[in-house]
């Protein structure tokens, strides 16, 4: 009986650290793919606000560029009635992401695509929450392939070389589980 209690345990912790093993050479190999751009989740209490700064319409086409676990792709979906296409390479956050939209049944495509080498011309508004020399390589992108009209909202990063027509600052909210305030991030948004 302590025999099977003893292989018991031991198997678990192997299946822990090869789970471990797998998760943390995804993440590093998404860093080597990404150009270093790490995966960092949008915090939730700003998924609906940034969808609202975006004026999202129904039938509108929103990409979202390193979309992650694809929470803002499916809050627009299944809030706003758009339909959305998201770009994740890093393999963690792509199958996340997958489940996400499965589950929800939203109507949302994730493609396991470098960003930087896709087609988005199609997009009405595109979603961006990525490092400032990241937003400085998707400028000409930006420039050329949006079609007039298109919106780029970005949370947190500028683009370097491009004025925003909106910017909606960071706010200030308290929360139950903290007496400390928490802070939004600002958003920029651009109309091409």
């Amino acid at each position: 009986m302590l025999v099977t209690i003893i292989y018991v345990i031991l198997i678990g912790f192997l299946a822990a650290g090869l789970i471990g093993l797998v998760i943390s050479s995804s993440i590093a190999w998404g860093l080597i793919i990404t150009n270093g751009v790490p995966f960092i989740s949008t915090p939730r209490s700003d998924w609906l606000r940034i969808c609202e700064v975006a004026d999202l319409k129904p039938g509108q086409v929103v990409y979202d560029l390193g979309c992650g676990k694809a929470n803002l792709l499916t809050t627009a979906a299944k809030i706003f009635g758009v339909k959305g296409v998201g770009y994740e390479i890093a393999l963690w956050p792509n199958i996340w992401g997958r489940y996400r939209v499965w589950r929800q049944q939203a109507d949302v495509e994730i493609r396991a695509k470098n960003f930087l080498k896709a087609d988005i011309e199609k997009a009405d508004v595109v979603f961006c929450y990525l490092f400032p020399h990241v937003m400085a390589q998707l400028e000409p992108k930006f420039r050329s392939e949006l079609k007039p009209g298109a919106k780029v909202v970005s949370y947190t990063f500028k683009m370097p070389n491009i004025e925003p027509t909106q910017i909606v600052k960071a706010t200030q909210r308290y929360t139950w589980w903290s007496k400390k305030p928490t802070y939004t991030a600002d958003i920029f948004v651009y109309q091409f």
